[in-house]
């Protein structure tokens, strides 16, 4: 007897919130009662790019055809949909429509209705519109930049008073709905605009003065906005920046900052002092901020409880001295004029670095700090790898029982720099890896069993994680059986003051999820079960490595 069906709708509606929006969807068929819980389920996500691609021929009448037909065909079914919740007087908590093929002759008017319908549902609390213009997508063309083109968002979205969270992307107008209506969203906590046109300045304010209880503020790349100013939100305890000329926030509340720059070259004048209880900051790709010792002092005395700092595509000093008291979590990524820093922070958790290797890495040195800090090294591969380069950086970690994670993500085609005298240039004790993750697009035999062979030569991972979607099967295939290999040959390494990694190592445990394999023959049998065009399933292979030289 199925005791759950019989509960009150509205307890069936809180358990489908609480499962994945597909999964939710599948218990439609489970029975009558289960599917009238889903026509009836106030959550409504549309997300046209699952049944509507875009070809890369779109030229092609056959795909123009067939665009036309998929598109219509979800059309309809939005449409549908929406039309019997408003028939049936169902309630609508969210709604998520996102479609990459918005068509700016022929589907304003069917947005414009259902916008209508939502925003007359008293119950609405999500509303997320997603919209990109596709030129030439039903073999026609316009001007996907043109903002006449944008879709103008409807006043009815204004009935919406319930409204929590408001997102809001791609080719969309909010301008003229500002500047001709008075905007109020009392219950608004989140509001989020990428790309959005809104014109200007005053747009902007007249929006944010109309939504006083605002917790959580995104604001990226707002066409015909240069200048953004963020005041008067006592509640806002978040704000991420991006694509504009001058930013100023006044807002004492704020904990969490999120200021960036991405491709454009225009120098930010930025103006954050007001933000004393400032927690967080992220800052990316702003060059206008030149990351000195003197910046770095300025920052922790202007926001003393600051306790975690990212710093991604920044103009810095070579050498850098991070001194914090507070500081918990530090990120460097892409900071190529960094050669060194220094890192004085007693309370420091964890440490990320993301280098490339097209430049020298920094060096970094942990002082007063934990040994139990988590610092993780990622470096993403695409043209060029030198491994003593690598090795040198790991080497000059300081001090050297600082326990370090490394990401490498070796792309296919990149050129591999290996040392055949590693063996004999090896340094003495090997830089102390707690895991090592690897994501090897290599398909070339020759260079998999080379890359093995210096990885093992230059470290001794206490684990080996790595994603079979993320490796080519060759690497894969030769990895476990040099795992697996019990290489008796005695004394090839006699001669070195140190045992060569297959006679070092010990022992092999395997660990994985989400299906469980328990030793190497395992992940053997399913490599070679798996056809040779077959995409490979998303399984993390662990394995925990014992070195004799470790004990």
């Amino acid at each position: 007897m199925d005791k759950i069906s019989d509960l009150p709708k509205i307890i069936l509606h809180d358990i489908l919130s609480r499962l994945p929006y597909e999964d939710a969807a599948r218990t439609s068929v489970l029975s009558k009662a289960w599917h009238e819980t889903w026509s009836s389920f106030p959550i409504l996500v549309f997300d046209g790019s699952r049944c509507v691609r875009l070809h890369k021929d779109r030229k092609d009448p056959l795909k123009i055809q067939e665009n036309r037909r998929k598109a219509n065909s979800f059309l309809k079914s939005v449409d549908r949909t929406l039309v019997r919740f408003h028939h049936h007087g169902f309630a609508i908590k969210e709604f998520n429509l996102s479609m990459m093929f918005f068509h700016p002759r022929f589907m304003p008017h069917l947005v414009d209705r259902w916008m209508k319908i939502v925003g007359e549902s008293s119950s609405i609390q999500v509303l997320k519109l997603e919209l990109e213009l596709a030129g030439c997508f039903f073999g026609c063309k316009f001007d996907s930049h043109a903002v006449d083109n944008y879709y103008y968002l409807p006043p009815d979205v204004l009935k919406a008073k319930s409204l929590t969270e408001l997102v809001l992307l791609g080719r969309i107008r909010a301008d003229k709905l500002i500047v001709n209506h008075r905007i109020r969203f009392p219950m608004l906590r989140i509001l989020s605009l990428f790309k959005v046109y809104l014109g200007h300045e005053q747009a902007l304010e007249d929006l944010i003065s109309g939504c006083p209880m605002i917790e959580h503020l995104i604001l990226e790349h707002c066409v015909g906005l240069e200048n953004v100013k963020v005041h008067d939100l006592p509640k806002l305890k978040s704000a991420k920046l991006s694509g504009f000329r001058e930013i100023h926030v006044n807002v004492p509340s704020l904990e969490c900052l999120h200021l960036g720059n991405d491709q454009l070259e225009f120098p930010c004048d930025i103006s954050i002092d007001k933000c004393r209880n400032l927690k967080v900051f992220l800052l990316g790709a702003v060059s206008s901020v030149f990351i000195s010792n003197q910046w770095l002092l300025e920052l922790f005395d202007k926001f003393p409880f600051l306790e975690r700092l990212e710093l991604s595509g920044c103009v810095t000093s070579e050498s850098l001295m991070i001194s914090s008291s507070r500081l918990r979590v530090l990120s460097f990524e892409a900071c190529v004029e960094l050669k060194e820093a220094k890192i004085d922070a007693p309370n420091l958790e964890s440490c990320r670095y993301s280098g490339q290797f097209s430049h020298m890495p920094a060096a970094i040195s942990f002082v007063n700090c934990s040994n139990q800090v988590d610092f993780d090294v990622v470096f993403p591969i695409e043209f060029r790898m030198d491994l003593k380069r690598l090795r040198a950086f790991l080497q000059n970690i300081a001090p050297r029982n600082v326990m370090v994670s490394l990401y490498l993500g070796i792309m296919k085609g990149s050129s591999i720099v290996f040392h055949e005298d590693v063996l004999q240039n090896v340094e003495v004790p090997l830089p102390r890896i707690k895991q090592l993750r690897l994501s090897v697009d290599e398909e070339t035999e020759e260079l998999c069993v080379l890359l093995i062979n210096d990885l093992f030569w230059s470290f001794r991972p206490a684990i080996i994680s790595l994603n079979l979607k993320l490796c080519s099967r060759i690497f894969l295939k030769l990895l476990l059986e040099k795992l697996r290999c019990n290489n008796e040959e005695e004394r090839c390494c006699s001669s070195s003051q140190m045992k060569c990694w297959w006679h070092d190592l010990k022992e092999v445990k395997v660990r994985s999820s989400p299906k469980k394999y328990e030793n190497l023959s395992d992940c053997e049998e399913l490599l070679d079960s798996l056809p040779i065009n077959f995409f490979s399933p998303n399984l993390q292979l662990n394995f925990e490595l014992e070195w004799d030289s470790l004990q």
